[in-house]
């Protein structure tokens, strides 16, 4: 199960470190290292076989690479607001921001879609509970670190 676990990582560290191909040092490092432990959480939690896992993980690298450009794009208009902003820019930030979200919720739902082609309900009702799991995990990692 461990060698597994390791090939499914090495596969996704491959697939990411591909897609997130920015320089950024040692972050992208420990990005990768983190990505690869989420695949092992989440692929153990779920019970992928690995025929599963060799179609799941391309298309949710897929997924989260568009999701982090959506979230990139939110950023960057509540980054323009600034003091000087008049009330016609805020309706503009605001308007863009509630299309962006509303591209997000799209997005959501033709992923869901897609997962539902390779994993049954009940895999794929596992997997958002492991994904929401490992997020929760790594809070409570983070927290702890910054206590020591």
């Amino acid at each position: 199960m461990k060698r597994y676990l390791l090939l499914i990582a090495l596969f996704t560290l491959s697939s990411v470190g591909f897609i997130n191909a920015q320089p950024k040092g040692c972050n992208n490092a420990k990005r990768e290292a983190m990505e690869a432990q989420k695949v092992a959480f989440i692929t153990e939690k779920v019970g992928l076989t690995p025929e599963e896992a060799e179609k799941f993980w391309p298309l949710y690298n897929s997924f989260e690479a568009q999701r982090r450009e959506l979230r990139h794009q939110m950023h960057d208009i509540r980054r323009s607001i600034t003091i000087e902003s008049s009330e016609g820019d805020y309706k503009k930030a605001l308007n863009e921001l509630q299309k962006i979200d509303m591209q997000q919720s799209a997005l959501k739902l033709k992923y869901h879609k897609e997962f539902l082609k390779i994993l049954s309900a009940k895999k794929l009702f596992n997997y958002y509970s492991a994904e929401n799991e490992y997020k929760k995990e790594l809070i409570k990692h983070i927290e702890q670190g910054c206590r020591r």
